[in-house]
């Protein structure tokens, strides 16, 4: 880990190791034929439906999210913030139209997976904005930059510049 103790270096593993887990015991319950069709396939008596494209995207989120975990604050939480808008505009295709996500196995709006959507969507944006207030209080408490104030920190008189290590250009 790259000394990472943000909230959402903590808990994107959670998430990602289970995503990983639905994918592959998605795959499981459907194999690997039909690939792109809307089956019938439901994990374990969930109600939320899959089908072997479907597995794959859970498998490659839960991959994303372990690995964005590992990285900087910074990645960490934009990471976490992305997946979290993801699922949640995968939860508005999947109720604007009845067969807008029948490509990964989803029946309509009343499918279950639409809330599911929604319910990991606003959870990953919540952790991704409750970690980023937490580590910019910390660098403001502790008057050290965070990972993110690297690049640039910010003015005082209301802006923002480079760190004072680092020659502006023109400025010099």
């Amino acid at each position: 880990m790259s000394g990472n103790t943000s909230i959402a270096a903590k808990v994107m593993p959670l998430f990602g190791v289970l995503y990983v887990a639905i994918g592959l015991i998605g795959f499981a319950v459907t194999g690997f034929g039909d690939f792109l069709e809307n089956t019938s396939d439901y994990i374990l008596l969930s109600g939320l439906s899959v089908n072997p494209f479907h597995n794959v995207v859970h498998v490659a989120i839960g991959g994303f999210l372990l690995i964005m975990s590992r990285q900087s604050t910074a990645t960490a939480e934009g990471a976490c913030l992305g997946v979290g808008i993801f699922y949640v505009a995968a939860f508005v295709i999947g109720v604007v139209g009845a067969t807008n996500l029948t490509i990964i196995g989803m029946e309509g709006r009343d499918d279950l997976e639409n809330f599911n959507h929604l319910l990991n969507g606003v959870i990953l944006l919540g952790i991704g904005l409750i970690s980023s207030a937490a580590s910019d209080r910390q660098g403001r408490r502790t008057g050290l930059p965070s990972e993110r104030g690297r690049a640039r920190r910010h003015d005082p008189s209301g802006g923002w510049r480079a760190p004072l290590s680092e020659p502006v250009a023109g400025m010099e």
